[in-house]
């Protein structure tokens, strides 16, 4: 079945100092992601009624060398913040589902790759890649202030809009089964 026409195409880029970006009728909003995730519960909401939603939230996972110090040893602190982050993003998940908007779950080098944000070559500093990816961001989404808290969220939101338009088959393939009827109708 065709997929049904998509209202509101969300990015979230997770975490306490990412951000949400809304993209509806030609325009992009951003908002910080809330310390509350009621009031983000409350945003989805809104949008659901407003038509068809999709979500497309940055995947997280963890790396070996997330939790452990230049000398091997584990880096405690550092270590409960990324649990604080799953868990964040565990929750964040189960917002989504409850307000029954379909989502996909989008690796990074995915979203990266797929709008050729990716160097070739030296391995690009942390800085260097966020300020290239903010001025990425603020070409694509001239009227919007582009920031570091808000660039990943336009972008996973972007990568989201050119998806639906040029790969409906891939939408189909990453949406939880649950919630395929939901932008496909019952097979």
């Amino acid at each position: 079945k065709a997929m049904k026409q998509i209202n509101s195409t969300i990015g979230i880029d997770p975490g306490a100092k990412g951000g949400i970006a809304l993209y509806r009728s030609g325009r992009a909003t951003v908002y910080r992601m809330p310390e509350d995730l009621n009031r983000l519960k409350d945003l989805l909401m809104q949008e659901k009624e407003l038509g068809e939603t999709i979500v497309f939230i940055e995947k997280l996972s963890v790396r070996p060398d997330d939790v452990t110090s230049e000398n091997g040893a584990a880096n405690m602190g550092k270590l409960y913040r990324i649990q604080k982050m799953m868990a964040n993003f565990e929750q964040l998940k189960a917002i989504v589902s409850v307000c029954d908007i379909p989502y996909i779950l989008v690796h990074p080098m995915k979203w990266q790759n797929k709008l050729d944000l990716r160097t070739k070559g030296e391995k690009e500093e942390k800085k260097e890649r966020k300020n290239r990816y903010k001025e990425v961001a603020q070409e694509l989404y001239p009227y919007i202030k582009t920031t570091l808290w808000n660039a990943d969220a336009l972008l996973i939101m972007h990568f989201g809009r050119y998806m639906l338009e040029h790969c409906p088959i891939w939408i189909r393939q990453n949406l939880p089964t649950s919630v395929q009827p939901n932008l496909f109708g019952n097979d």
